[in-house]
């Protein structure tokens, strides 16, 4: 890969804006694919073959973004997909800019050191990861009601009866009820309520998440899986 300077040139389809799960799972596709020239990016819409792509890599923790130029050389329609090969598109990386690589590059040794460091001292079962929390919705208008008046304005209140710690970082993972693709968002624990405190309070016990990320590509990316006209409805959000 090399950024030849054209980029600014070129028409790009979609700009896209890719996260992952953890950094074990950003460790593994740049390992396996990125420092290969590739990527698959998981979407029930994806682009056509030949179609170039602006692409913005997030590295995990850091929120860092990488900007990369790629194309469509590989389309996986939600009618070919599989448990095993889910819709989405396989990009080739045609620019990405060198220093941008170190950094990816710089961050993964310095995980990969600190675990390393973890394991020696036998406190590997000690590190605090951050909580998965699986959203679904109960129909495809309860989506739409949530992210109108909520997430787009950068929170969400999930129901549960084992709230997380105030101030806990979560990773929120949207589910769509209709197509089952997954979005995942970083988020802050922002407000508590406990199940002995829901009566007095005369509100479901939960806990209120702001996201940490609300830029426009997210939004773009938000919306892009919402897909859809808005519909009242008095359906919630409730976590797993």
């Amino acid at each position: 890969m090399e950024d030849s300077g054209r980029r600014k040139n070129i028409r790009v389809k979609a700009k896209l804006k890719v996260r992952f799960k953890d950094v074990a799972a950003f460790i593994s596709e740049y390992t396996h694919n990125i420092s290969k020239g590739g990527l698959f990016v998981r979407t029930s819409k994806p682009c056509e073959q030949q179609s170039m792509v602006q692409v913005v890599i997030v590295i995990p923790e850091i929120e860092q973004e990488i900007l990369a130029l790629g194309e469509v050389i590989h389309v996986v329609t939600p009618e070919q997909a599989t448990e095993a090969q889910p819709s989405g598109m396989g990009i080739e990386l045609k620019e990405i800019k060198h220093e941008d690589v170190q950094s990816i590059e710089t961050f993964i040794k310095n995980k990969l050191e600190l675990d390393k460091y973890a394991d020696g001292l036998g406190r590997r079962e000690h590190r605090r990861y951050e909580a998965k929390i699986r959203v679904r919705f109960g129909s495809r208008e309860a989506m739409i009601e949530e992210y109108t008046h909520n997430i787009s304005h950068g929170g969400i209140f999930i129901r549960t009866r084992k709230p997380k710690d105030l101030h806990e970082r979560v990773k929120i993972i949207l589910s769509h009820p209709v197509t089952r693709e997954e979005m995942v968002l970083d988020g802050e624990v922002v407000r508590v309520v406990r199940e002995k405190e829901s009566a007095a309070l005369h509100h479901p016990s939960g806990m209120g998440v702001r996201f940490l990320t609300m830029d426009k590509y997210t939004r773009e990316q938000l919306e892009a899986f919402i897909n859809s006209s808005y519909v009242q409805n008095n359906n919630h959000a409730v976590a797993d």
